[in-house]
């Protein structure tokens, strides 16, 4: 491999922000901390993500914008919410923020539905949403999350098996996610696209060992519940705090300006380290003129397992290069080349993919990390690393450096 450096280095390192990069999220959000933890985050600050389950350093956290539309989505005692045929304990047990804030459901002894709700959430028409909930079992296993069939058309549910980390009996067309973190805790999402518009409600709802919805209670089995949200959206992000109305975490807008950095818009080369979550096509890194006419980007795309190399230069699309292997959550690795008539692009290790025509994007001004400088942010995904180098790498370097 040559010896060229890269003359900008973008590296997430734990608790470390870059002060080249401009951070602009005028709202606190929420991260995980390298103990599993869920912990806030100070507006205009980097969020360093660990994986709950492992442990390991994922980068930055980037994501766009989101509204936690359940009202006291940790104190679930009072009202709006409420009970059929169960009781809500506030602060019994501590929970996935470390503290003593977690409430229990304790199911009676009737013979009923043992569930907790609340009314008066907003539903838009076409638009998917995803219901979610940190919960650790309390002698009832199962937890299902439901949609309802006022804005749904039929009812929309999953049961997650707190215990065993599976998601069991589904109803309507769903996606469902379930992630482990430590002590027992699980965050159950649910998805799925509503078909009416205006209010309605949403459930937590306790089955029994057989997964019966409806069954005599046993007056002191149930579980805890922390951390509810309901957003819009195809996919579960970053837990968002609400106490007396919703809460809208703003998108993660993170750039570096590229005047007076050694920066060769002639020819050069990107390597670009990170991951996405599944549903989304995530732009890593964009540099361009600040609009959609003029960029090189590196997306990532876990649904259709594949990453790409996109050059568009006078609003025409130049070079559109792709590699396949990306799956969603997994870190990626890809490098990519510019020149006039001369781009390239790898993933992997593996061979490199080549376009030989094509001008170059005008005039760069900036770097955009975790989104596109026309302002789309994510949608959600982790920037590990990024390397500008001021010359056209070899294929075969690419190749390496993907390793």
């Amino acid at each position: 491999m040559s010896l060229i450096y890269p003359t900008i280095t973008l590296l997430a390192r734990p608790d470390v922000q870059p002060s080249a990069l401009t951070v602009a999220r005028p709202s606190a959000a929420t991260r995980i901390d390298p103990l599993g933890r869920v912990v806030a985050v100070a507006a205009d600050s980097l969020r360093h993500d660990y994986d709950p389950d492992t442990g390991h350093y994922r980068g930055w956290l980037i994501e766009e914008a989101r509204t936690n539309r359940i009202v006291s989505s940790e104190s679930m005692a009072p009202s709006p919410w409420q009970t059929t045929g169960a009781s809500l304990t506030s602060d019994t047990v501590t929970g996935p923020d470390g503290l003593t804030g977690a409430d229990t459901l304790t199911e009676d002894s009737a013979s009923t539905v043992h569930t907790l709700y609340q009314d008066g959430l907003a539903y838009a028409a076409g638009q998917p949403h995803t219901l979610s909930v940190f919960a650790k079992s309390h002698g009832r296993e199962r937890l299902q999350l439901v949609l309802p069939s006022t804005a749904f058309g039929t009812v929309h549910s999953a049961v997650f098996d707190l215990t065993t980390g599976t998601v069991g009996f589904t109803e309507g067309t769903v996606t469902t996610s379930l992630r482990a973190l430590p002590d027992g805790w699980v965050r159950c999402a649910l998805t799925a696209t509503a078909v009416a518009g205006g209010t309605s409600n949403a459930h937590f709802r306790l089955r029994d060992s057989g997964g019966v919805s409806d069954y005599p209670g046993d007056g002191v089995s149930g579980v805890h519940l922390w951390g509810a949200q309901m957003e819009g959206g195809g996919f579960p992000t970053s837990y968002i705090p609400t106490a007396d109305a919703p809460v809208t975490r703003a998108a993660d807008a993170i750039h570096l300006t590229l005047a007076g950095r050694p920066f060769n818009p002639r020819e050069g080369a990107l390597l670009v380290s990170g991951a996405a979550e599944a549903g989304t096509t995530a732009t890593l890194c964009e540099i361009g003129d600040g609009g959609p006419g003029h960029r090189f980007a590196v997306t990532l795309d876990p649904d259709a397992g594949t990453a790409a190399f996109t050059v568009v230069t006078g609003g025409a699309t130049v070079a559109s290069l792709s590699h396949g292997g990306v799956t969603a959550g997994t870190l990626v690795r890809a490098a990519a080349a510019y020149a006039v008539d001369d781009f390239a692009f790898g993933v992997g290790g593996g061979t490199v993919a080549t376009d030989g025509a094509g001008a170059l994007p005008a005039s760069p001004t900036t770097l955009t990390v975790g989104g596109t400088g026309a302002g789309v942010v994510g949608p959600r995904c982790w920037v590990r690393q990024i390397g500008v180098f001021p010359r056209r790498l070899a294929d075969d370097d690419l190749q390496t450096l993907t390793l």
